[in-house]
């Protein structure tokens, strides 16, 4: 892959997601009155922008993979980061079917309660809830959140941005609005510096 690709998608993969935490948080949840006609357009906006977002982190997962395997200093750690990076693939894929399903869903309804109802038909077959909007979706920042504390013990990462990484992520995940956004806040700082550089820095001779 380019590497203006991955660089991109350091930087968009949380912006997007921040982007579709606030539509939701205060577009669709926070005004329940809207009409249709605008609430279907937001719906989806912010559905696609958690698409690319998780595309992007996607890319991001790779990167951090693939960099964690090839600095890898024995067996364990190789299979830690293969472990790691099958898990948070496992979770980008569920968090895009996530996705997937509620632009289906709300393409479907004529309404918020139409919505209710067809998500109702989803939710009783069984373990649709934990692949798609439980456990699951959570191993793809869980899994890159633990590759970057790998990488940042290793020293193949910059500490501090680790550290408000995985703050982020953790609060991304309690899906409290307010930690929401922090947590994309911190998401969007912190994963440009966790890049690899483009070029390897030069020894200095002691």
């Amino acid at each position: 892959m380019k590497p203006a690709v991955v660089r991109g998608a350091f930087v968009a993969g949380p912006v997007l997601l921040l982007a579709g935490v606030v539509a939701m948080k205060f577009g669709w949840k926070g005004n329940t009155g809207l009409d249709w006609g605008v609430a279907l357009p937001l719906w989806t906006g912010a559905h696609l922008a958690y698409v690319l977002g998780y595309l992007a982190f996607g890319i991001v997962l790779a990167a951090m993979w693939g960099r964690a395997r090839r600095n890898s200093r024995h067996g364990g750690e190789r299979v830690l980061a293969d472990v790691l990076g099958v898990a948070g693939a496992v979770g980008i894929i569920a968090s895009l079917g996530q996705m997937i399903i509620d632009l289906i869903v709300g393409f479907r309804a004529e309404d918020r309660a139409g919505m209710s109802a067809l998500f109702q038909s989803y939710q009783d077959i069984p373990g649709f809830e934990a692949v798609f909007y439980g456990v699951v979706p959570s191993l793809a920042l869980g899994a890159i959140s633990l590759l970057v504390v790998l990488l940042a013990v290793r020293r193949d990462a910059a500490p501090w941005a680790a550290a408000l990484f995985v703050a982020g992520a953790v609060c991304v995940g309690t899906q409290v609005t307010a930690l929401m956004v922090f947590g994309g806040v911190a998401l969007c700082l912190a994963l440009p510096a966790l890049r690899e550089p483009a070029t390897p820095p030069v020894p200095v001779p002691a």
